[in-house]
C-alpha cells in the first residue's frame, strides 16, 4: 500500500468510527448482558398494614411500596423485579391452585413448578413459570411462599441465575414482625 492510500484511510477511519459507534452502543444497551449472580445488598425496612417487614435487596434497585401494602425493587436499566408482600394466614395449597387455574390457558405460559403444603406461619411452597408473548421476549417468574408472606422476582430468561439468587437472599433475611 503507498503513503497515499495509508493517508486516505486513515483519514477516513475517524469518520467510519463515528458512525459504528452509535450502532454498536445500540446493540449494547438494548440486551444488556445476564443479570450477575454477585450483587450487592441492602436492608430495607417499611411499616404495611401495622407490620414491621423489612427484607435485603439489590442496593441500586428502586424502592416502592404499592397501596396495596406490596414492597416492589425495580432493577436499574433492566427490566428486573423483586416483589415481597403478605400472603395471608389461610393454607396456601388452595391459593396456589387458584393462582395456578387463574394462569391456565395463557398463551405461551409453561408452568415448570407449583408445591405448596401448610398454613399460616408453617405454610411454603413456589410457584414457578416461564412466559413468552407473542413477538416477545421469554420471562422468567418464581413465587416463593415463607408463611404468611409471598416473595416474586421476573425478568428476562437470561436473568434466572441472578434472579434466583435475589430471591435466595430475599427469603433468608424477609420478615415481617
Amino acid at each position: 500500500m503507498n503513503r497515499r492510500n495509508v493517508a486516505t484511510a486513515v483519514a477516513a477511519l475517524p469518520t467510519c468510527l463515528a458512525t459504528a459507534a452509535p450502532a454498536v452502543a445500540a446493540v449494547h444497551q438494548s440486551e444488556p448482558t445476564a443479570l450477575g449472580t454477585h450483587l450487592r445488598y441492602r436492608m430495607t425496612t417499611w411499616t404495611s398494614q401495622g407490620a414491621d417487614m423489612s427484607i435485603m435487596a439489590p442496593r441500586h434497585w428502586s424502592f416502592v411500596l404499592t397501596p396495596e401494602g406490596q414492597a416492589r425493587f425495580n432493577a436499574r436499566a433492566r427490566p428486573d423485579v423483586l416483589v415481597m408482600s403478605y400472603r395471608g394466614r389461610g393454607a396456601l395449597r388452595p391459593q396456589l391452585k387458584s393462582k395456578v387455574a387463574a394462569l391456565q390457558g395463557t398463551p405461551g405460559l409453561q408452568i415448570t413448578e407449583a408445591r405448596a403444603h401448610g398454613r399460616g406461619d408453617a405454610a411454603s411452597g413456589e410457584l414457578r413459570y416461564r412466559w413468552t408473548p407473542q413477538g416477545g421476549v421469554t420471562r422468567f417468574v418464581d413465587y416463593h411462599y415463607q408463611g404468611d408472606d409471598a416473595y416474586m422476582v421476573a425478568g428476562r430468561l437470561a436473568d434466572r441465575r441472578g434472579l434466583e439468587a435475589v430471591l435466595g437472599t430475599a427469603t433468608s433475611t424477609g420478615e415481617c414482625d
